[in-house]
C-alpha cells in the first residue's frame, strides 16, 4: 500500500519529499511510491478533487481576472504557487 503523502510529495516539485518513516515498512511504502505513474488525466483529476478552497480574497480575485485582463487570459502566466 502506498501512502497518499508519498504520492503528493512526488507531484510537488517545489517541496522536498520526505525520505524517512517510523519503521522500515513505512519507508518501503514511501519508496514504493516512486514506481507509481499517473496519466495526465489521472493527475488532473486528483488535483481537482483535492484542491483546497483559497478563501477570501483569493477566490474573488480569481473570479474577476478575466474582466481585469480584458477577457483574454491566454497571455497571463499565473505563479505556480499562491503567494501569501
Amino acid at each position: 500500500m502506498r501512502t497518499p503523502d508519498a504520492l503528493h510529495d512526488l507531484r510537488t516539485p517545489d517541496r522536498t519529499a520526505r525520505s524517512s518513516g517510523r519503521d522500515l515498512t513505512q519507508l518501503d511504502h514511501y519508496l514504493g511510491a516512486l514506481d507509481v505513474h499517473l496519466t495526465p488525466q489521472q493527475f488532473a483529476r486528483l488535483s481537482e478533487v483535492s484542491a483546497v478552497p483559497l478563501g477570501v480574497p483569493h477566490e474573488a480575485i480569481t473570479g474577476s481576472l478575466s474582466g481585469i485582463q480584458g477577457g483574454d487570459t491566454s497571455r497571463v502566466i499565473a505563479p505556480a504557487a499562491p503567494v501569501s
